[in-house]
């Protein structure tokens, strides 16, 4: 089973950006000094973050400078030296709360950071997403230079059990709060260790909701030092075999899935247009104004077969909606389990990009065919100014979906769930220097 520990977190100093909040305890606004994960910075929002404030965490977690991982271990060694950034003086867990939109303000999502040993995925801790080779090299290349996690992973759980709430709800000191780029409020704070709450988590199957390049960057990195360490030591003893996760209880806490679009950016004309002609037997075409398309898919959230909505240049918007028994007949074909088969994505990435688009597993890895948006305007917007031949439009995947892929032991195909809010970096930094 899993096991999860507390960890001994690096944080912005309480006494520098923090205040005295009613009951003595410290609360510290890290709204100019927290910044979202690598992978959702453009280049326009860093350029914002970097100006923002001087010791906003980007020039961590993405630095523009020209060696950006050399860049971002010098500045960390710096904001530890500076007294920017302190170490917690003994190992905590922390409460993570995040809001929603409906609800801006309070905590609504409630999970827990910690450190969780690593493992192989499979037993413990299940994956359900391909990853990409470019973002797992950049990332271990931070890795190395740093010798510190960054931001946390986020791993849920499905626990439906009276126990939750009396392990989940604890006495915290200090806080640091931040506001993301929609206004959502993010709270972690620090309690005291728990026996009995890092029991029960270590007692859950654990699932990789967000983080699946980090996660196996860090079974690499791991390999790399105990490759260098010498005699063997004990699982855990290393700094280096822990991952800094939040665990959220997704039976319980309301996390939300968006979607996540496909640009398709070099394809035959004749092959897209094919796809909304008459001839096509699995797949029926109905025009619907681009803008309309997502209202459209909503409708037909719990219907038979897989439904895409599908933009072309001039304007042109489709439902694509898929045969469910024809669809199910292709699918056979794939060499995986009923609950990839199942998946819109999957038919997506195996029906319409490889067998009628010819995008294969291979050009994807490669980026040169595909790209991804959550913006359904920003997906209209790039196929009418010629940036890309199409774009497909797609549900969200369900919590279940993911749950039962995971559970089969199989992957979806990347980029098949996007959690929001993205979990903010620079709440908590994990050090990987040292034994534990």
């Amino acid at each position: 089973m899993p096991l999860v520990r507390p960890l001994r977190g690096i944080g912005y100093a309480l006494d520098r950006y923090g205040a005295v909040a009613p009951g003595g305890r410290r609360v510290a606004d890290l709204t100019d000094l927290a910044c979202p994960p690598y992978d959702v910075i453009t280049p326009s929002l860093r350029a914002e973050l970097l100006a923002r404030h001087e010791r906003n965490a980007v020039r961590l977690e993405l630095s523009a400078a020209p060696d950006p991982h050399a860049a971002a271990a010098s500045t960390l060694a710096e904001w530890l030296r500076d007294g920017t950034l302190e170490r917690r003086a003994t190992p905590s867990v922390y409460a993570y709360h995040h809001a929603a939109a409906d609800a801006p303000d309070p905590g609504k999502v409630r999970g827990v950071l910690a450190r969780l040993l690593l493992e192989p995925l499979g037993a413990g801790v299940r994956a359900h997403e391909h990853t990409l080779p470019g973002p797992k090299a950049d990332r271990l290349a931070l890795l190395r230079a740093t010798r510190t996690q960054l931001s946390p992973i986020l791993v849920i759980y499905f626990d439906g059990s009276d126990r939750y709430e009396s392990a989940i709800e604890q006495p915290w000191t200090d806080a640091w709060r931040a506001r993301d780029g929609d206004g959502l409020l993010h709270t972690v704070a620090a309690l005291q260790p728990n026996g009995d709450l890092l029991e029960y988590l270590s007692a859950q199957q654990l699932f990789i909701a967000d983080g699946h390049h980090r996660y196996e960057t860090a079974l690499a990195y791991q390999a790399e030092v105990r490759g260098r360490a010498g005699p063997a030591e004990a699982p855990g003893a290393l700094a280096v075999d822990w991952m800094m996760v939040v665990l959220v209880n997704a039976e319980r806490e309301q996390l939300e899935i968006q979607a996540t679009h496909r640009l398709v950016l070099e394809a035959d004309a004749g092959a897209l247009r094919a796809l909304v002609g008459d001839s096509d037997s699995m797949w029926r075409a109905e025009p619907i104004a681009p803008a309309d398309l997502p209202a459209r898919m909503a409708e037909r959230e719990t219907a038979g077969g897989p439904v895409f909505g599908l933009v072309l240049p001039g304007d042109a918007g489709y439902l694509l909606a898929g045969d469910a028994a024809a669809v199910a007949e292709r699918m056979r074909r794939e060499p995986t389990s009923p609950a990839v088969r199942g998946l819109d994505l999957a038919v997506l990435h195996a029906a319409i990009l490889r067998d009628r688009l010819g995008i294969d597993e291979g050009r994807i890895a490669a980026g040169a065919h595909l790209a991804y948006t959550r913006s359904v305007p920003d997906a209209i917007a790039a196929v009418t100014r010629g940036e890309a031949k199409a774009a497909i439009l797609v549900r969200p995947t369900r919590l279940a979906e993911l749950a039962a892929v995971a559970n089969a032991g199989e992957v979806m195909p990347e980029k098949s769930t996007y959690f929001h809010p993205k979990l903010l970096t620079g709440m908590v930094f994990n050090s990987l220097e040292g034994d534990e």
